[in-house]
């Protein structure tokens, strides 16, 4: 029964989420359009300039379980801050683009960071970023695309009813912070050195 009951709820989340991302296709299309775009030119800039080391005061060391612990409650406020801004750009039609800006901003940064990773820790940067620090970047920008797509087309539609658009934001911010926990582990597992980490 209990089985039964836990397959059903998984199977209406899922029929929900899809039906989500139908009703958000265009906005998500978009959103992924400015993400793409901020990285790759994250990338280029980085790469016009590769010289434009920042220094080691932006380094993240997680040799220690200390370091590690550091670095995970800084980001999680990061992203704390970050959802916060995204969650209000969501409110108005006007302040959309706003939104995509900040979400686009991080996606900069990202491509940035990896290329500073890269070319400061050659084939132990290179294999943190594909490894760790890309994959779980780039799920945490995607989870901030879904957030803001689907808050933006709530409003649009007048749905979630009374106290669901503060629930979406607090369910998809516990992903956030669940991924945030998965990179903080495995950067400290493999003692990696982590420029500008975001």
């Amino acid at each position: 029964m209990a089985n039964y009951k836990a397959k059903s709820l998984f199977s209406h989340f899922r029929m929900s989420f899809v039906s989500r991302c139908s009703q958000s296709k265009v906005r998500l299309i978009l959103l992924s359009i400015v993400v793409l775009s901020c990285f790759i030119a994250g990338i280029i800039i980085f790469a016009s300039n590769p010289y434009s080391y920042p220094g080691d005061e932006y380094l993240l060391s997680f040799e220690g379980v200390g370091n590690g612990f550091g670095a995970f409650f800084s980001r999680t406020l990061s992203l704390t801050v970050v959802a916060g801004i995204v969650f209000v750009f969501s409110l108005n039609k006007w302040l959309f683009p706003f939104g995509a800006a900040i979400i686009g901003f991080r996606a900069y940064l990202l491509g940035f960071n990896i290329s500073v990773l890269c070319s400061g820790f050659g084939m132990s940067g290179l294999l943190d970023a594909i490894f760790i620090v890309i994959p779980c970047q780039v799920c945490m920008l995607a989870v901030l695309v879904l957030l803001f797509a689907f808050l933006t087309k709530a409003r649009a539609l007048c749905d979630y009813g009374k106290g669901g658009r503060g629930r979406m934001l607090l369910i998809l911010w516990l992903v956030l912070v669940a991924l945030n926990i998965i990179e903080t582990l495995l950067l400290c597992i493999f003692s990696s050195k982590v420029i500008l980490v975001i």
